[in-house]
């Protein structure tokens, strides 16, 4: 039976389950994750809100909607924007620092908030509402990337899933919010993955462009569900097409087009996305665990070490190996760069990565002391080893399993609280970040979502200091 005479397609079917999922059907960890991820990506957003990307993203979007005026806040800003271009500076500020969660699509949080949020703020819907079009978002995200070949398969066809798969994560979340029926559910889907995309190319120069991608995304989601809304349509085959369709085109000879609706409606795919604890690519994380866990043991210190070399693969070497570290993008994907700082300052934090270090002399012998070798094949998710020689001879591995922050290993709540502190205190002041916790921990209670997202704006210099 040919694809056209079969009414049912990998999107209609995802399209039917969530256009008629209700709170009551998500377990009780999903909305618990929910929280946690809204916490996560808000921190984050607003901590990015002054970077210079951010800058970037909201003063050409406002040049090019001078005129339009807006419902949706900008967090950590005073101004407002239409939903499509709030969601675009709010999704690009949440990424700007390489603090936002990680898994899904690649970075679920910083396409899926936003895109809610900003939608939210025009609608007003209630705390149930915005927990289930989260839940949606991501669930979309990962099972579209997971269709497409999963994130090692996909990404190494040049493609950045956060940008190509978050689309679609965007569109259906907020296709919940509008509470659209099954078939321009599956359109707003369809319109999302007509016009998807995201490359590699930013890695060369540390252009900026990397953080505009989830911010993108989430405004071509927000888009094409108001099309939908509106009555357009778009291809109910939009992923498995034969000639042109996502998975073809996106991930021609890797995709698993299968893999896209196991366990639909009983696993949520937001329990698979993970939290960062440290300010760099998840990438490297894993080496940070290792050279933390070495030196708490108290086996070395950084002065003490003579060289740092690291057993990964060839894409370890070619994706982490930078050594001209110019701007924070190099320094965020440099492991000779994070090693050094992290070993020196026994840290993985901001302040680590930006200002840049790598002119001080000790950083810079670190790393030129750093050699990243291409020697492992790693399975997906395999951490590299890290080996450590010191002066005096001694040699030490360590190779970590789940990092921490992984699903499997997750940042306690108290943890994440605490990190989300340190980037929302010093935006916003200590007292809108406990009413924002606060909020976010009692969503579920929420009559209007505004009263939330009212927070994420800047008050009074005396509220700041509360």
């Amino acid at each position: 039976m040919s694809a056209r005479a079969d009414s049912r397609s990998i999107t209609s079917t995802i399209a039917g389950f969530w256009s008629k999922a209700s709170y009551g059907e998500l377990p009780a960890e999903a909305v618990h994750a929910a929280k946690r991820h809204l916490l996560d990506t808000l921190a984050a957003g607003i901590a990015g809100a002054g970077s210079e990307v951010a800058a970037a993203a909201r003063a050409g979007v406002s040049a090019a909607h001078e005129s339009a005026g807006g419902s949706s806040v900008l967090w950590g800003d005073s101004a407002t924007l239409p939903p499509p271009q709030a969601a675009l500076v709010n999704g690009t500020a949440s990424h700007a620092l390489e603090l936002d969660d990680f898994g899904g699509c690649g970075h679920s949080g910083a396409v899926v908030i936003p895109a809610v949020c900003a939608v939210a703020d025009q609608l007003g819907v209630d705390g149930k509402a915005m927990l289930l079009a989260i839940v949606a978002g991501y669930d979309l995200a990962a099972r579209t990337l997971e269709g497409a070949g999963g994130y090692r398969a996909h990404n190494d066809l040049g493609w950045h899933s956060t940008g190509t798969c978050g689309s679609f994560g965007a569109a259906a979340a907020v296709a919940k919010l509008f509470g659209l029926d099954a078939e321009r559910f599956t359109s707003a889907l369809g319109i999302a993955g007509t016009f998807t995309g995201g490359i590699w190319a930013y890695l060369v120069d540390g252009a900026m462009t990397k953080r505009f991608h989830p911010g993108k995304a989430a405004e071509n989601g927000v888009n094409a569900a108001y099309l939908a809304r509106a009555g357009m349509t778009g291809p109910r085959f939009v992923l498995e097409a034969e000639w042109g369709g996502f998975f073809g085109t996106y991930a021609h000879g890797i995709a698993r087009p299968e893999e896209t609706l196991v366990g639909i409606g009983r696993e949520f795919r937001i329990m698979r996305s993970g939290i960062k604890p440290y300010a760099c690519c998840r990438g490297i994380h894993g080496c940070f665990d290792a050279l933390f866990e070495l030196m708490a043991e108290g086996l070395f210190r950084h002065d003490a070490i003579e060289r740092i070399v690291v057993h990964g693969s060839a894409q370890t070497k070619r994706q982490f190996g930078n050594t001209h570290v110019e701007t924070l993008l190099d320094a965020q994907f440099s492991l000779p760069y994070s090693l050094a700082v992290a070993a020196e300052s026994g840290r993985g934090t901001i302040d680590q990565f930006w200002p840049l270090r790598a002119g001080e002399s000790v950083i810079a012998g670190l790393m030129a002391r750093t050699e990243i070798v291409a020697d492992r094949t790693l399975k997906p998710g395999e951490n590299p080893t890290l080996e450590i020689v010191l002066r005096d001879g001694r040699r030490f591995e360590r190779q970590t399993g789940f990092a921490k922050g992984a699903p499997e290993n997750p940042v306690p709540d108290d943890e994440l609280e605490a990190k989300a502190e340190t980037l929302i205190a010093p935006v916003l002041g200590k007292g809108a970040f406990r009413a924002i916790l606060a909020q976010i921990r009692a969503l579920e209670t929420l009559a209007d979502s505004r009263r939330l997202t009212e927070l994420l704006r800047p008050a009074s210099r005396a509220t700041r200091r509360a």
